[in-house]
């Protein structure tokens, strides 16, 4: 059974753990599963462990620097599932001056993970011993903690470990750094520019967390975290690797944020794609009279495993498009609901490609209960909801066959909210009628309810899930005007009439955007399909 956190220590030299970190990352996952410390500790490949601690200050050079960069681009490539944290807090510019502060590790380590032959035998002849040591130097580690040998590497330590002189060059450290980003689910380039920020800091850190208008440039920016949660995950992974830091996160609204108003910072940390920013921050501070940053620019971490629609890099935009699909908000239970059949519940904003997502459903054995023809239904010549718009809206709706004129009435609704409302109050209760009546008809496991106005009607508590199809605002009205002849005013209107992507976004559990080729849609739909079997399937075993 896999360990959620471990603990790796590594103590061969530092040239050679670079050489096998493929290696060990791909052996520790088959261990952990969740979170994975790092503590690079090569002073244990010839000292004893000491009781007091297995801490030893470690040079901060540029050889250390490149490690961590190689280490956090090695688990990307291997195990993208792995929150590997390398410490950081013992490796620092003046060693003489260092002092063996406990890692106060955030999560629980049931594991110890370590390359030594000496270190194992150390901990199968004099435990208590080495227990003291770990205790001393790490907190929050399991009673039960049990030794995990690296075997990937075993016998391997006569590789040359000759450094150059470039690899040896100590590191500058300043007292204040900077850095900026959206930090939107943290991943594995973020942890190179955060952890490089941290190597050169040995006082005060402050991050800078975009919001507001200027994240809306991003990629599928409806999907990015909130942030509050983008600001807690920034914070609680530099308090992990570096206690020895105060870290100063403050919310960004342009490319600035703190560098021009804190006289204070001397080094700004950016990534090759913000190095231009950079620049202008200088320019900006030189007009201010303030001091000129060091800028130190780290290299982008490779994603190889980024599929054909995705980026080269380790991006947050690609792990948003890897959501689509998936399940990004957890069930609601509904014990009203019964289990069979599963209702799903499909909507979107208009031109959002939700007929098109209702339709592979459909091929794949779904029955489909479209409540926009139904909707013609709820208001044809006779029935109630007839007499009730007509009663509200007067005759000039009514077209010379008795039945209501769409296109009569549309112009009226859309461009007054209140309007809306009325029509809304008619005809979305003898919509529901009709699709309740539908659901109960049908004979296929799986049902799904097709409602634009799915949430605004109340219909979400029809359905077990609620999936959403989206595109950017631009890209709608572009499909309004094309599809359906209206001009830009009147496709504005249209979608202002409407919930928006971000408000569907936060009552939604499967999410999908359209706005590439319909390739990519599909295969964003089979994996929704796939994963919706495995929940239906884990439902009906636990009620067995």
């Amino acid at each position: 059974m896999l360990a959620k956190t471990g603990l790796l220590i590594l103590t061969q030299p530092v040239p050679l753990i670079k050489t096998w970190i493929p290696k060990v990352v791909a052996e520790a996952s088959r261990v952990v599963s969740e979170t994975l410390y790092v503590c690079l500790q090569p002073a244990l490949h010839t000292q004893h462990v000491a009781q007091s601690s297995l801490l030893h200050p470690l040079a901060l050079t540029k050889e250390i620097e490149s490690c961590v960069a190689a280490f956090y681009g090695s688990v990307s490539g291997i195990c993208q599932t792995l929150d590997v944290r390398i410490l950081l807090s013992h490796i620092c510019a003046n060693t003489a001056h260092y002092n063996a502060t406990p890692y106060l590790l955030q999560k629980s380590v049931s594991v110890l993970l370590c390359d030594s032959l000496k270190l194992k035998d150390t901990w199968q002849t004099n435990k208590a011993h080495f227990t003291e040591a770990l205790n001393s130097s790490f907190s929050n580690l399991d009673a039960d903690l049990y030794f995990h040998y690296i075997t990937s590497i075993d016998g391997k330590t006569s590789a040359n470990t000759d450094e150059s002189e470039s690899s040896c060059e100590p590191l500058v450290v300043y007292p204040n750094v900077v850095l900026g980003g959206t930090f939107d689910r943290l991943h594995d380039g973020h942890k190179v520019l955060l952890s490089q920020s941290c190597l050169l800091c040995d006082k005060k850190l402050t991050i800078g967390i975009t919001d507001g208008e200027r994240n809306k440039k991003k990629l599928l920016w409806e999907l990015m975290q909130t942030y509050s949660l983008r600001e807690e995950g920034v914070v609680s992974f530099v308090s992990d690797i570096k206690p020895t830091i105060t870290v100063e996160p403050v919310q960004i609204f342009d490319i600035y944020g703190p560098t021009i108003t804190d006289p204070d910072l001397q080094c700004l940390v950016v990534s090759q794609e913000t190095s231009g920013g950079g620049n202008a921050v200088n320019q900006e501070r030189l007009k201010r009279g303030f001091s000129h940053l060091e800028m130190v620019t780290v290299d982008i971490v490779d994603d190889v495993c980024h599929a054909e629609n995705e980026e080269e890099k380790v991006s947050s935009s690609s792990k948003r498009k890897r959501l689509l699909g998936t399940l990004i908000h957890p069930l609601t239970a509904h014990p009203h609901l019964p289990p069979t059949p599963y209702i799903i519940g499909v909507m979107g904003g208009i031109a959002s490609g939700k007929s098109r997502l209702c339709s592979v459903l459909e091929s794949f054995g779904a029955k489909v209960v479209n409540c926009d023809l139904l909707g013609h239904k709820a208001y044809v010549k006779g029935t109630d909801a007839h007499r009730s718009i007509v009663e509200e809206f007067g005759n000039g709706v009514v077209g010379e066959d008795g039945e209501i004129n769409r296109q009569k009435l549309g112009p009226i609704v859309f461009s007054d909210k209140n309007q809306l409302n009325k029509l809304n109050s008619i005809v979305w209760p003898a919509i529901r009628s009709l699709a309740e009546q539908e659901i109960k008809k049908a004979k296929s496991d799986v049902v799904v309810l097709e409602a634009a106005v799915l949430l605004e009607a109340g219909w979400d508590n029809m359905v077990h899930e609620v999936w959403t199809t989206f595109i950017p605002r631009e890209d709608a009205v572009n499909r309004i005007i094309t599809r359906n002849g209206l001009s830009q005013d009147d496709a504005e209107k249209r979608i202002d009439s409407q919930m928006s992507n971000s408000e569907r976004l936060q009552k939604t559990n499967v999410a999908f955007c359209t706005q590439w080729d319909t390739q990519i849609t599909d295969r964003q739909i089979e994996k929704a399909w796939s994963l919706l079997q495995t929940r239906i399937k884990a439902k009906a075993q636990t009620k067995l």
